[in-house]
């Protein structure tokens, strides 16, 4: 907990992250605003999630409406299915969540899909009471976590905020079937904003109203699931999974997953790789990963199969990432709900409702695990060691005094320099040591600093973020210098 307090702190003081609205008083909870160093962490994390899996599998990236109508909801089964188990307080009438209710006082794991009878039995077991007053609580109900938006001068169209980014994709399906020349397998993907209402917000970026996902579906015919054109390239590639009813993680190939009967595709073991290596780019070793496979009793009301890609954090596991094998239940349900053939049709004239393997993503809290797990502090230093693909900055320019013009000057036009090329801030004010601090403790990876010598040598010094090692570099070798710093190709 104190990570997560440490990581709070610093998002507050440096605005990465902060409440919505909160001039105001009565501002709901579970709504998060990101400044300009924030916003620039989450959008690289979406470049990153973009190359190296949406264009790197050839995926087609869309970007769907927000509001969508009441029917969708419907043939997908969200009005009835996409729920949360609640409580009630009978004195002070808040509600709780009832899994997490429980999850706090036993530290267990409860599953959301549990029955309300066994959840209202587990309540009374541990005698639990509202938090807040200590007032009995009501049976367990089922709440919708909906968001309607009604829309139109007169109310009459029934429409809902998404709650989650794929539904846009399978209306989008028959589309971009006809009109992209999809051959399958092939990947739709999107990135953007998802509403739910959420019982009890918390945690900050953990569980909101509004939140952002990444979501890539990945349509197939069922009978070729092992049709993989790279799967070469992931075969002996370790997993970090835990298989449903065990306790422990272990360390299994693509090749074994499929061998031992864990899933039952490569294209879903492929996946699930890709999905893995992406995370470790983003700066989540591999060592506090799992894929948690989901047994019976667990998975979403539509999947066949399901492995939640969970992080250890200083607030225990954290789900990332649901993978699901969501068979063709949502085509057929939307097929039904709209009365339009959703088939696909081979050159060959072979017509069938594609499977769907899905990776969904939350960019949310993606984005405060990988600022936890970056999180140094070393005496009164404090920084993020973040991969410089997603450091807000490429680099800090600096002269060595600012009260000299000469020193200002060359700095200046070293930055008009670099900023075609790197993204680059340059900061005249405060001792060096304070602007160093300040470019540390938001993820800069290097700094460069323009002194007296520079004047005469045409080179400035380079320091290195995490190792705090410094290096000169001639200035007309500087680009190239960042370049392999970048890709990794050299280290200070």
């Amino acid at each position: 907990m104190a990570k997560y307090e440490d990581v709070v702190n610093l998002a507050l003081r440096r605005s990465l992250f902060y409440p919505g609205s909160e001039i105001y008083a009565n501002a709901p909870a579970g709504l998060y605003d990101f400044g300009p160093v924030g916003a620039t962490i989450r959008r690289k994390i979406v470049e990153t999630w973009r190359k190296h899996l949406v264009q790197r599998e050839e995926m087609l990236e869309i970007d769907g409406a927000l509001i969508m109508p009441e029917d969708v909801f419907k043939a997908s089964g969200h009005l009835t299915n996409f729920n949360d188990p609640v409580t009630q307080c009978k004195k002070c009438n808040t509600i709780h969540r009832a899994d997490k209710l429980l999850e706090e006082k036993t530290k267990e794991q409860y599953r959301e899909a549990m029955p309300v009878e066994e959840l209202t039995a587990a309540l009374r077991k541990h005698k639990l009471a509202c938090p807040n007053c200590k007032g009995d609580l009501l049976d367990v109900r089922q709440f919708n976590m909906m968001v309607k938006a009604d829309v139109g001068v007169s109310a009459k169209a029934s429409c809902y905020l998404r709650p989650e980014t794929c539904q846009t994709i399978f209306t989008n399906w028959q589309r971009m079937a006809k009109t992209m020349r999809i051959k399958l397998p092939k990947g739709i993907a999107q990135h953007g904003k998802v509403f739910r209402n959420e019982i009890s917000p918390r945690q900050t970026l953990l569980r909101q109203v509004e939140f952002s996902q990444m979501e890539a579906e990945i349509f197939f015919e069922a009978d070729k699931i092992d049709d993989v054109e790279r799967w070469d390239e992931v075969k002996n590639y370790p997993l970090r999974i835990m298989k449903a009813g065990s306790n422990s993680v272990e360390d299994i190939t693509c090749a074994d997953l499929l061998a031992k009967g864990i899933t039952t595709g490569k294209l879903i073991a492929y996946y699930i790789a890709r999905t893995q290596q992406l995370m470790e780019r983003l700066g989540i070793p591999a060592s506090k990963m799992r894929f948690r496979q989901l047994d019976d009793t667990e998975r979403a009301f539509y999947a066949k199969e399901a492995f939640d890609l969970e992080v250890e954090t200083s607030l225990g596991w954290l789900e990332l990432a649901a993978n699901n094998y969501r068979t063709d239940y949502d085509l057929l349900g939307h097929q039904k709900g709209s009365q339009k053939d959703l088939q696909f049709c081979t050159p060959e004239g072979k017509k069938f409702i594609p499977h769907i393997w899905e990776i969904s993503i939350g960019l949310d809290r993606t984005f405060y695990t990988v600022l936890e797990l970056c999180y140094r502090s070393e005496g009164e230093r404090t920084w993020l060691s973040l991969p410089p693909a997603i450091a807000p900055l490429t680099a800090g320019i600096f002269p060595l005094l600012s009260n000299k013009p000469e020193l200002t000057s060359k700095a200046r036009e070293l930055f008009e320099t670099l900023r075609d090329c790197y993204e680059v801030q340059l900061d005249e004010t405060g001792s060096i040591g304070k602007r160093y601090a300040r470019m540390d403790e938001i993820g800069v990876p290097w700094c460069i600093t323009i002194d007296f010598d520079s004047l005469n040598n045409n080179d400035v010094t380079i320091r290195a973020r995490d190792s705090s090692a410094q290096k000169r570099v001639k200035i007309d070798a500087l680009k190239d210098e960042l370049y392999q710093l970048v890709t990794g190709k050299i280290t200070l």
